[in-house]
């Protein structure tokens, strides 16, 4: 029962093992002598602190984006890759960090990660433009990549095995309470000193939590010593899923017929196929793709997907419609709290879920799930400029609903039908599915939002016989860089540029919860067919090895 609450644990936390730790004798969890409670207390409370670090740190930065936007001078394209560039990182190093955790010691990764996320902070946190904000953010990712594995690792080795499930609860309890104030710790920052303390802070974190790293875990493992990482792996993960990032992300800015938008599409398929190839020859590699030729993986794999959809992509979405002074015009705070419900749902109904799917299945409530995103975003598509919050907080609700169903439950279905010496690459395959998929929403996403978000402000515009604005200009003003009425000779452009910059925002938040609600509903079928239900799932573990 041990083995298998720890399967199912690493599943439903997306902890990435991934590839199987050499025989060697097993280390001594903590016993009942004299100060092992102790120990293992320390030991929680740096998995903790890593834990809620690099939660605040992903949806602290929704909250700020309007202050960002404005101090920077920079456009939604900006916007979205201070988001995705910190995704893509994680995305292409997570299953990297992981490994090291087991060949250095986790420890050591723990340490070295926190010393590297805060740098990217302090990066981001001085930065003068664009540029080296994303620099910040891309450096933060890496650490961030090296200190995900070890959060839950570490707790693996301290605990013993009787009480890994108790491990396993308050680790999930950290990460939906940094999940749900994240966005209140970036507002207050944001309407207080500066959005720059979200990173100042997490510098000054980092720090801490390096320090103590590096004094209470010494009594752990060194790790197996082994020698090996696969590089190739590496760099044609990184260089395909960058390119293809890089190409969706700058399509506003080059055009999509472009040779650079083509070149970057070229190269991220390149690089892909190749990565396809070169893991499917080697002993050692990076991902086990031959595992998704089994259909429960690539259901998790779909669920994953869809949930990290609404997980990241309201977030970030709303907030740049939310605090427009053209639309409702929130304060930074004001805004986290609105989000407040929808995160409080979130947690409510993923914690909820576990005792369901036990006695039920997976098959039907993660179908059920996802038909609630589906119906909550498509509930949110139908807000206007006119709208104000009672419009949003029905379809939050029921969007938080079908998020925190789907939390968990699609990557735990999925590795519950593999036999246990695949869990270690299956969870780094469904880690990888859901930090690009998250890097994938922002930049998809800012593309829907800014092309039919300037479109519609255009249209307003002209129908007001004011001139409309170039791209670049109608980018600051949907992201709220620049003034509505900055370029106004009077009250009537000035009115005039308020009500297409409320119409073009409300166009593009509403374009991109379709787009999302559409892609939910057709997900669902793909689940079904994939995911076996409870009677063969049950079968599968004696089957799958």
């Amino acid at each position: 029962m041990s083995t298998i609450r720890r399967v199912v644990g690493g599943a439903l936390f997306h902890v990435p093992h991934p590839h199987p730790q050499p025989h060697r004798p097993e280390q001594p969890h903590s016993g009942p002598g004299p100060g092992a409670a102790a120990r293992t207390g320390a030991v929680t409370a740096v998995s903790a602190a890593a834990l809620f670090l690099l939660g605040v740190n992903t949806t602290g930065i929704n909250t700020a984006l309007r202050a960002i936007a404005a101090d920077l001078g920079v456009g939604t394209t900006a916007l979205g890759w201070a988001v995705g560039s910190y995704m893509l990182a994680v995305a292409a190093l997570v299953v990297l960090g992981g490994r090291l955790g087991d060949m250095a010691g986790h420890r050591f990764t723990l340490v070295t990660g926190s010393a590297v996320f805060a740098v990217g902070a302090v990066v981001a946190a001085a930065c003068d433009g664009e540029g080296m904000l994303i620099a910040g953010r891309v450096l933060q990712g890496v650490g961030a990549a090296a200190l995900m594995p070890s959060t839950m690792a570490v707790l693996r080795l301290t605990w013993p095995p009787e009480r890994q499930g108790v491990a396993l609860g308050l680790w999930g309890a950290v990460a939906g309470l940094a999940f749900a104030v994240g966005p209140l710790i970036g507002g207050a920052f944001t309407d207080g000193p500066s959005w720059r303390w979200l990173w100042w802070a997490g510098a000054v974190w980092a720090v801490l939590v390096g320090c103590a790293a590096a004094v209470v875990l010494r009594p752990l493992p060194r790790g197996s010593g082994e020698r090996g990482v696969d590089v190739p792996g590496v760099l044609l993960l990184s260089v395909g899923l960058t390119a293809l990032l890089v190409g969706l992300q700058q399509i506003p800015a080059w055009g999509a017929a472009s040779a650079a938008t083509v070149v970057s599409f070229v190269v991220a398929a390149v690089a892909l196929a190749a990565l396809v190839r070169v893991e499917a020859r080697r002993s050692a590699p990076l991902l086990h793709l031959y595992l998704l030729r089994r259909p429960p993986l690539l259901a998790a794999c779909v669920g994953t997907a869809v949930n990290t959809l609404f997980l990241i992509g309201f977030l970030y979405f709303f907030n740049l419609y939310a605090l427009s002074p053209d639309t409702l015009g929130y304060s930074a705070v004001r805004a986290s709290l609105a989000l407040l419900p929808y995160g409080v749902c979130v947690f409510a109904v993923s914690m909820a879920i576990g005792p369901l799917c036990d006695r039920v299945g997976y098959r039907w409530p993660v179908a059920a799930g996802t038909a609630l995103c589906g119906a909550g975003a498509l509930w949110l598509a139908g807000v206007d400029a006119d709208s104000g919050y009672g419009a949003v907080w029905p379809g939050s609700l029921v969007l938080g609903a079908g998020v925190g169903i789907t939390l968990s439950a699609p990557s735990a279905a999925g590795l519950r039908v593999l036999d246990s010496v695949f869990s270690g690459e299956a969870a780094g395959i469904i880690n990888v599915v859901r930090y690009v998929t998250a890097a994938l929403v922002v930049s998809a996403g800012t593309l829907v939002f800014l092309g039919e978000g300037a479109a519609r402000l255009g249209a307003v515009l002209h129908g007001a016989g004011v001139a409309e604005p170039g791209t670049h200009t109608a980018d600051r003003l949907l992201s709220g860089a620049a003034q509505s009425g900055g370029q106004a000779a009077g009250p009537a452009v000035r009115e005039a540029f308020h009500r297409a910059t409320a119409a073009g925002l409300a166009e593009g938040f509403s374009s991109v919860m379709l787009w999302l609600g559409v892609l939910a509903l057709a997900a669902i079928p793909a689940w079904l067919v994939l995911m076996p239900g409870r009677s063969r799932s049950a079968d599968g573990d004696a089957a799958s090895g």
